[in-house]
């Protein structure tokens, strides 16, 4: 019989293997734990040695210990003996991605050798002529930002292909674009396209790229169908007047409720204070029928296919709304009987405005004294010298109703396809040139004949093999006798009376290098084939100067039916109900969230 100590010894020693002495924090970061414990026995000999189990440690880590010491002198030494990073320049703004607002030197000869190889150089063109096409390289994208839907997008979502361009003179651009599928009468989806011209800021335009389009489709999906035009036609008008009246009577109570300076009344002025023509298409892909609206001077375009000429025409879609519109001359000389100088006929100008209507713009619909009040409590403008009885503008569009021809019932009839400019384009290019710009890109694309211009990495490489891979030998300077006189252009400063440099872009001067059409329409505008004209323009950058030469410039052009372009808008593919449309995998690329 086992004595009751015995039992207990027993006990202890079969629980025993439970245990684990844990390792501390500093020996689990160095090295793996090896324990070693002696199996349980019931009964042992008195002379066994009974003991906890034990770790099994190395040395100190003398390798590990050396490898840090050798990265951290290493570090050490690029970071603060070599400078390669200046832990507190990071903090001193750059105005500019390439300027250099912190410079340190620490010999005349440092100083030499930044003066030789840093400093940008003026003459760098006259010196190096292979650098002539540089900007000329990166114009489709880092210029006139492009962008093309693909034609699985547009199938996906059953929109017509479009491609898209924004080129900005003024800094920050005040032209707006937007594009997407809403619901129109009876909840059908429907296609939508918007350019807001912007002017005196960027305010309303950006106002209206958000509002615009969800509001019109709000105002068509109302109605029971489309199949009355005058309904359809109403709706888009009433929503464009509303949603200008709402924003303009939030913005007159915000300035009379609020005290001056106040953040909430300027955030409610700012559409009002400034404002924007604004141009909408509305595409019915049931009837396929095109309505575009149009409050200012941008302007719609259709390029149609005319059997006949064998050629594409162009068809108008909106007519530009200025003070050289007869049809508008005559409506404010009804609304303004008794001011017959309101409009001048030689600029054109309401007021000295260009448009005769527009969103936002107070100054010509607010009273003198509301504007003066408004100018002294949040830094606005003046009233218009010779304002008397306004209200002088209005929002309301002037709204046309067109048939598209898709191509997809006739093999033989070709697409049309629709241009939507600001007028910084129209100031360049005629709506028929327009036209006949595209017809030419749709055919070089057919062929596949579009010649893009050589690439940077190209024009680098070429630098490069001349003058070696630092690019800074002296090379010759090109004499100005050698720069060719770009054709087509004008200008004058005779009987004192200056007219800058002028240029319109004409069939004869089209060049086809861009797969985008919205990119090429822009690059033929600004000069096409004669080079010289469009490296010159691309170099005036600095605004204001840059708005002598062109304005803020939005293109838009879509590809109706199965053409070249069209292909997106397959038959079968409707779905019908807006619900479905915004359907499908992954992210449509026109979706920032």
């Amino acid at each position: 019989m086992i004595s009751p100590v015995r039992w207990r010894t027993a006990i202890r020693q079969i629980h025993g293997q439970k245990r684990q002495i844990l390792p501390s924090l500093r020996q689990a970061s160095t090295r793996p734990k090896f324990t070693i414990s002696r199996p349980p026995q019931l009964a042992l000999p008195k002379h066994v040695n009974r003991q906890l189990p034990a770790h099994i440690q190395s040395r100190f880590p003398t390798k590990t210990f050396i490898t840090l010491l050798v990265l951290g002198g290493l570090g050490w030494y690029f970071i603060e003996s070599v400078e390669i990073v200046d832990h507190w320049t990071g903090h001193v703004p750059h105005k500019e991605p390439n300027s250099m607002p912190v410079q340190f030197h620490k010999s005349r000869e440092d100083v030499e050798h930044w003066l030789n190889y840093h400093v940008p150089d003026l003459l760098s063109l006259s010196r190096h002529p292979q650098l002539h096409g540089l900007r000329e390289s990166q114009f489709a994208e880092e210029i006139a930002h492009g962008w093309m839907m693909s034609e699985e997008d547009a199938a996906e979502k059953n929109m017509p292909v479009t491609h898209g361009a924004i080129m900005d003179s003024n800094r920050p651009c005040e032209d707006e674009f937007a594009i997407g599928l809403a619901p129109g009468p009876g909840s059908e989806s429907w296609s939508f396209w918007g350019v807001y011209d912007g002017h005196a800021g960027s305010a309303t335009s950006r106002w209206l790229q958000w509002t615009l389009i969800p509001t019109v489709s709000n105002s068509l999906s109302a109605l029971h169908d489309a199949n009355n035009s005058n309904t359809v036609t109403n709706a888009i008008m009433q929503a464009f007047t509303r949603l200008d009246s709402e924003m303009m009577t939030r913005a007159k109570h915000a300035a009379s409720w609020y005290p001056p300076a106040a953040s909430i009344a300027l955030e409610a002025l700012d559409p009002a204070l400034s404002g924007s023509c604004a141009l909408l298409a509305c595409f019915d892909p049931k009837a396929s029928k095109l309505r575009v609206a149009c409050t200012g001077d941008s302007r719609a375009v259709l390029g149609r296919w005319d059997p006949s000429s064998q050629s594409y025409i162009a068809k108008p879609l909106s007519v530009d709304q200025t003070g050289f519109n007869p049809l508008e001359v005559s409506r404010l000389a009804a609304e303004h009987p008794n001011e017959p100088d309101i409009i001048d006929p030689k600029s054109g100008r309401l007021l000295g405005i260009a448009v005769t209507r527009a969103f936002g713009d107070h100054r010509w619909k607010w009273d003198n004294e509301f504007i003066s009040s408004v100018a002294a409590k949040f830094w606005g403008t003046a009233p218009r010298p010779g304002s008397k009885t306004p209200p002088y503008m209005t929002a309301e569009p002037v709204v046309t109703e067109t048939d598209i021809i898709s191509g997809d019932d006739n093999v033989n009839e070709k697409p049309d396809f629709m241009i939507m400019a600001s007028d910084g384009l129209w100031d360049k290019i005629s709506s028929a040139d327009a036209v006949t710009l595209i017809s030419q890109y749709l055919t070089a694309k057919a062929s596949n004949t579009i010649t893009p211009p050589r690439t940077t990495a190209e024009i680098v490489g070429a630098h490069h093999a001349t003058f070696g891979p630092d690019g800074h030998a002296p090379g010759n300077v090109i004499s100005p006798s050698s720069v060719k006189h770009p054709d087509g252009i004008t200008y004058s400063v005779d009987d004192g009376k200056l007219q800058p440099v002028d240029w319109r872009a004409e069939p004869q001067y089209f060049a086809i290098e861009d797969e985008n059409a919205a990119v090429c329409l822009i690059r033929n505008a600004l000069g096409g084939s004669r080079k010289e004209l469009l490296r010159g323009v691309l170099s005036v950058q600095d605004t204001p100067r840059s708005r002598n030469v062109f304005d803020d410039t939005t293109v838009l052009v879509v590809f109706f039916g199965r053409g070249e372009e069209g292909k997106g808008r397959s038959k079968g593919r409707s779905k019908g109900k807006m619900e479905a449309g915004f359907e499908g995998t992954g992210k449509a690329w026109w979706k920032f969230w």
